[in-house]
């Protein structure tokens, strides 16, 4: 298992991953909503579905992010509780239960955030 001071890190690189896709994801949207206002001459119908398609990708990048801000929110809440312990003394317990904790919020926001990002990659990889 990672030590604290990793899972923190971790916990850092994470917020500004999250941060990143937010915005990208959010100006690759603008960009297509724009695109999609003055779509060519011929093929508008194929043009139209590859715009869509290309949002959809964008807005599920955003939407990972979101769903990966709860998580990170949670280890936010975990990391605080490290700084203090608990009124009771039951050994390093509840120290080694919070990081074990951490490890597996940080997890579920890591593989959310990747998926993120792979929806943007998508995206971005559709030509507009």
């Amino acid at each position: 298992m990672l030590s604290e001071t990793e899972l923190r890190e971790q916990y850092a690189i994470l917020q500004q991953r999250g941060l990143q896709l937010e915005g990208h994801g959010a100006s690759r949207i603008d960009q297509l909503a724009a695109a999609v206002q003055l779509p060519p001459n011929g093929h508008a119908d194929e043009y139209m579905r590859v715009m869509k398609e290309a949002i959809g990708e964008a807005t599920f990048a955003i939407q990972r992010y979101q769903n990966a801000l709860l998580f990170l929110e949670t280890a936010d809440s975990l990391i605080e509780a490290l700084a203090k312990p608990p009124a009771f003394d039951d050994g390093m317990e509840w120290h080694d239960e919070l990081l074990y904790r951490l490890a597996e919020v940080l997890e579920t926001a890591t593989d959310l955030i990747a998926e993120g990002e792979a929806h943007l990659e998508r995206s971005l990889g559709i030509g507009v």
